[in-house]
């Protein structure tokens, strides 16, 4: 990315203070993928950014290029998800999902599938359909279509897992028992683990050879 303007729409996956007034954000993009950003001051009462990238919002933002970090200097709420934040089971559900792509997905790669599947997510998550008994589904169903698009699905699945992946976002082409679930969570546990540790070692290649 280049030093001029840019200009897209991101939700907001994590949110850290920084002294007095700043914040550091982490959002995903549907142009730039996931990215790290500098919002100064933007604690403050007078700020005209206050309340537009809490955590877990969808915006319109722009942001530049720092001496050390990208800074935000725009944001325009597009959808506060306000739900989320209002029942623990939704937030926990969004908060799940946000922290798989944070830790998983490098800085700088955008996807416009890993996009849609964050957007569809979200809004599964925040919307009048969301049942909290079928929560585990959710979330085996969010885990699955992450790892495909990441391409760390292997060819040969069992029958839940191919149910999950070809369904719609949180449906399943046919009733899982208690059993099945067990063996989808058990199924997914080390590929999450193994996703998780990929984004850390390709970080630490790239570094040592700049």
């Amino acid at each position: 990315m280049s030093y001029q303007l840019h200009q897209t729409e991101g939700i907001v996956l994590g949110r850290w203070p920084r002294g007095e007034a700043d914040a550091v954000l982490r959002l995903y993009t549907s142009d730039y993928g996931s990215v790290t950003l500098l919002a100064k001051g933007i604690r403050l009462e007078k700020s005209r950014l206050r309340g537009a990238v809490d955590l877990f919002s969808r915006s319109h933002i722009g942001f530049i290029s720092g001496k050390e970090t990208y800074r935000l200097t725009y944001a325009q709420l597009q959808n506060g998800h306000a739900s989320l934040h209002a029942s623990f089971a939704r937030y926990r559900a969004a908060g799940h999902a946000a922290d798989m792509f944070r830790r998983a997905v490098a800085d700088g790669e955008a996807d416009s599938l890993l996009w849609l599947l964050l957007e569809e997510t979200f809004l599964l998550f925040s919307g009048d359909a969301f049942q909290i008994e079928k929560l585990p589904l959710y979330l085996r169903s969010f885990e699955v279509k992450f790892l495909k698009q990441l391409g760390y699905l292997p060819e040969l699945m069992p029958r839940s897992v191919r149910m999950v992946a070809f369904s719609p976002l949180g449906f399943s082409n046919g009733a899982f028992s208690a059993k099945e679930m067990r063996e989808l969570s058990l199924f997914l546990r080390p590929l999450l683990q193994y996703a998780l540790t990929q984004r850390w070692e390709i970080a630490s290649a790239y570094s040592e050879n700049k």
